[in-house]
């Protein structure tokens, strides 16, 4: 299945980061090398943080309900996922993404397994019907089927991610 390829994918990515970040000297994960911007740190949790608000806080799959895709927001998803292909900065959707800052790494790691995990036994249940509802939700693409919302979190990963070495340069 296409689908849990990329997750694989997308698994293997988010591993390959926090192992990296793991070896890190831990004062550079929370060092502030630009006033106002987030560290190292503050970003890997808001990537936690923002996969639990579109997956709807890892809601029993029974209460998932599906939401109807307008035009509207068709148009939304893929300004989304073209704001973040192209990196351009836009404030945070969300306050439930926003990070707190008072999370390890390990603490870090752990919520975002149990989101994968979670992630990983729903697409498990569904059929093909079931893939095809759109149960998740982003504060401005709107309701998003479970591929949307995987590749939204892969792209979104990727746009961090280069955000996280740009930081570590100037870190150095």
């Amino acid at each position: 299945m296409r689908l849990e390829k990329r997750l694989r994918a997308f698994n293997e990515m988010r591993g390959a980061l926090l192992d990296e970040m793991e070896a890190l000297d831990p004062a550079k994960l929370v060092a502030r090398p630009r006033v106002g911007k987030w560290t190292i740190l503050e970003i890997i949790e808001h990537l936690v943080l923002a996969e639990r608000a579109v997956l709807q806080d890892l809601a029993e799959p029974s209460e998932l309900s599906a939401h109807e895709r307008t035009i509207k927001h068709r148009f939304a998803y893929l300004i989304v996922m073209f704001v973040l292909r192209y990196g351009i900065p836009v404030p945070v959707p969300s306050p439930a993404m926003v990070p707190r800052g008072n999370r390890s790494l390990v603490d870090l790691r752990r919520l975002w397994d149990e989101n994968q995990r979670w992630l990983g036994a729903y697409i498990g249940g569904l059929d093909r019907k079931g893939l095809r509802r759109a149960v998740f939700g982003h504060p401005v693409a709107g309701p998003l089927t479970v591929g949307q919302a995987v590749r939204m979190d892969q792209v979104h990963l990727k746009t961090h991610v280069r955000q996280i070495k740009r930081l570590q340069r100037l870190l150095n």
